[in-house]
Parts: C-alpha cells; structure tokens; sequence
C-alpha cells in the first residue's frame, strides 16, 4: 500500500483552514448585527461616563475579554463591545468549490516549489486563490489554474519537492489550523452551535446582556446630566 501523499495532505489543510475562516467570516459578521450594534453604544456611553467620572482605583471592568468579542463564561457574563457592523458574508463554500480549491492549492502551493521565485510566484497566485474561495468564485478558481499550468514555475514537478520541506510545511499548516480553532471567535462559533443543539440562541443571550448593560450606562449618564 503506497504512503499517503503529504501533497494531498497539505491541500486537505489548506481547504480547512479557508472554510473555517469563510465560516467565522459569516458568524462574525452575525454577531455583530446582533449584539455588536449594542456593544458600541455601550462603549460610547461608557466612555462618556469616564471622562465626566473617572471611577475610583480598581473598580474598572476587569473583563479580560479583547476588544472587539463578546465570550461568555457564565450565566450573564460581561463583555467587551464591538467597534463596527460589516456587510454580511458570503454564504459557506460548497463541496464542489472545496474540491476545485484542494485541486488548485495542491497545485500551486507555495511549499511545494524548490527556490525562492517560484515560491513568491506561487504566494501571488495561492492569494488570488483564497480570495476567491472566500468569495465562492468557481470561474475565478478555474481561470487561476489555467493560468497556473501556462506558468514556467508550473513545470517543476511538485514530486520533486523535498520530503523534510514538505513534511515541515504539513507541521506549520496543521499549527496554524489549531490556532484559529483555538481563537476565541472560533470558541464562540462552537459555543453557540452547541448552545442551539439544546434548544439555546447564545447570541440572543449575548444580546440580552448588552441591552442590560446599555440600559444601565444609559441610567448613569440621565444622572449625571441631571
């Protein structure tokens, strides 16, 4: 039995890691249309408060959370607020796009050439290629790839790629996987699909929270104007 091609592994990867970005692209884009809106005004408000009140020494929020995501960690968490609301994404990629995408990378991508031209070559071309995954543009794809096979840097034969390069460029595809599955818009991404397997809208909740909170920046500020 032949031993599994570490090329094909290294276009597997790099499918994943484009879906998964693609997936938290849309979810992103959803959390903040639903709770980001919120989080602004609260963060607004907020800041108003402190430069009319500075509070005292150690009574500022301690939320560890970066700005820019809300990630719950109990019941009625408090979160960081959101600084903008994008257009929506674009729907998810299809089956028949992630297999023109693993056909493409394992094609053109850049670990598999042997210098240094064919591999700032081949960047040019793997961005274009991302791009237009994120966008779901199977013609895009399809000319990339013509265009790729007229290339001179097309003709090295990807086989002749050395095992260690190819083995460490497996190692840094699959680091950099986990990482963003380790992210925290990713962890949040999870905890809301699992959330709705038991009947549960995370978002909503998420949303309840600002609203809670911007209600209560809001009676502070009618305070101090009063």
């Amino acid at each position: 039995m032949a031993a599994p091609d570490p090329r094909d592994r290294l276009a597997e990867l790099e499918v994943e890691h484009a879906t998964l970005l693609s997936e938290l692209e849309a979810f992103h884009a959803e959390y903040l249309r639903r709770v980001g809106v919120i989080d602004v005004q609260v963060q607004e408000l907020q800041a108003r408060l402190a430069r009319a009140k500075p509070r005292p020494e150690g009574s500022l929020r301690s939320d560890p959370s970066p700005r820019g995501l809300r990630v719950p960690r109990a019941e009625g968490t408090r979160t960081a607020p959101m600084a903008a609301v994008p257009a929506p994404a674009a729907s998810p990629p299809s089956e028949d796009l992630k297999t023109l995408f693993r056909d493409a990378a394992k094609r053109m991508h850049p670990d598999l050439q042997p210098d240094a031209a064919g591999r700032g070559h081949a960047e040019a071309f793997m961005k274009q290629l991302n791009q237009a995954y994120a966008a779901g543009d199977a013609d895009a794809i399809g000319n990339l790839v013509r265009q790729w096979e007229t290339s001179p840097y097309a003709l090295t034969s990807p086989a002749g790629a050395a095992a260690p390069a190819l083995a460490a460029a497996v190692e840094h595809a699959e680091h950099r996987l986990a990482q963003t599955r380790a992210s925290q818009l990713a962890q949040l991404m999870e905890q809301t699909f699992l959330a709705s397997m038991q009947g549960r809208d995370l978002l909503q909740e998420l949303r309840w929270n600002a609203e809670e909170e911007l209600a209560n920046a809001r009676l502070r500020a009618a305070a101090l104007d009063s």
